[in-house]
């Protein structure tokens, strides 16, 4: 073997075993407060099951020095080989990245080099998640995922230990969709939120608009309206307008006709820890569909998801409910933001690919 394959299984056995945490947030620096490297060695895991054209993915902080790994490899010369490549890349563009992105904590890009595509994605100020992956692999499937990937690393980074590791089914419908521009535009979408009062609907959208949580309850009586731009691409972009529609199902019944009108999608929230919760879905899709008799995109919001210990809900029962009514599904805590983002995602692909 020539000494140079020795020196890419050094780097390799090194950035394996070796966690650096350097330039990650002070809280975290504290043995009291190390990150859960298991969670995040879990997340890249499932990161690499599910996307048959990734080889190998790395997480490292703003400086370049390496968090975390994983490859499809599991150890040996292959694997040395590939992650010594991710090693190459990130000494050569680390610089590049700093300088053309500076103080942005969000941002995604593809380079290609040779028969490799490299991905680099940051969802926050604390990491950059590099992906080698085949060049037949769709840039829509490794920005999906890596953007997913990468916002779970910061939760865990952020310090929450009850985030979950599962890649939600809505992730992989959304990276399955087609190549290819997007409409170009501005347009207008048309969001209900519907479920019984206290399940989370106002702090789901104060989560989305404002990336704020509120221990603070206040019952929405009738309805509130918020609005929020969502850029898809740069010349395609979506501004919700967001319908938190009070969950006195009685009370309220003569006036949610009006508010339902127009409705391009609609949110069904339970609140998980609450029993016999999920028997609310399909009250309020009846409701909805009284008014609102063309085809809209549905989903079932399982919130609350952090309260593990309260959770009386299981996703296998959501999924059933989802399956009977042909929707889907998703997870979510308005309190730690897991899944919120993706959920509004999922609803503008859905809008702008009819519109």
């Amino acid at each position: 073997m020539t000494s140079y394959n020795n020196y890419l299984i050094t780097i390799f056995i090194f950035f394996k075993n070796n966690i650096i945490l350097r330039n990650l947030p002070t809280k975290l620096n504290s043995m009291e407060g190390l990150p859960n490297i298991d969670l995040i060695q879990s997340l890249l895991e499932n990161y690499m099951f599910d996307v048959d054209g990734a080889a190998a993915v790395a997480l490292c902080d703003r400086h370049g020095f390496i968090i975390a790994s994983e490859s499809k490899e599991k150890g040996g010369y292959e694997s040395a080989l590939v992650m010594g490549a991710i090693s190459a890349f990130l000494d050569i563009y680390i610089d590049r990245i700093k300088s053309e992105y500076k103080t942005q904590s969000n941002f995604f890009n593809i380079t290609s080099m040779q028969d490799k595509k490299f991905a680099y994605c940051s969802m926050g100020s604390h990491c950059i998640l590099t992906t080698i992956a085949d060049p037949t692999t769709s840039n829509t499937e490794l920005r999906i995922y890596s953007e997913y990937v990468a916002g779970k690393v910061e939760l865990i980074l952020d310090g929450f230990d009850n985030v979950s590791t599962d890649i939600p089914e809505i992730i992989r419908v959304l990276s399955k969709r087609r190549e290819g521009k997007l409409p170009k535009g501005q347009f207008t979408a048309k969001l209900i939120l519907n479920g019984d009062f206290k399940v989370g609907k106002t702090s789901l959208i104060k989560r989305f608009v404002e990336n704020q949580f509120s221990e603070k309850y206040i019952s929405t009586i009738g309805v509130e309206i918020s609005k929020k731009s969502v850029v898809m691409d740069e010349d395609t972009s979506i501004n919700f307008v967001l319908w938190d529609i009070g969950g006195q199902i009685g009370s309220m019944a003569p006036y949610r006709q009006r508010f339902y009108e127009g409705a391009s999608a609609a949110f069904i929230v339970i609140d998980r820890t609450r029993p016999n919760n999920l028997e609310s879905v399909k009250k309020w899709y009846k409701d909805i569909k009284t008014s609102v008799l063309r085809d809209i995109p549905f989903v079932i919001v399982g919130n609350k998801s952090d309260l593990q210990e309260e959770v009386v809900i299981s996703e296998d029962e959501i999924k059933v409910v989802a399956k009977q009514l042909g929707f889907h599904h998703i997870l979510t805590s308005a309190r730690t933001g897991e899944n919120v983002n993706e959920a509004f995602l999922y609803i503008a692909y859905r809008f702008i690919e009819k519109a």
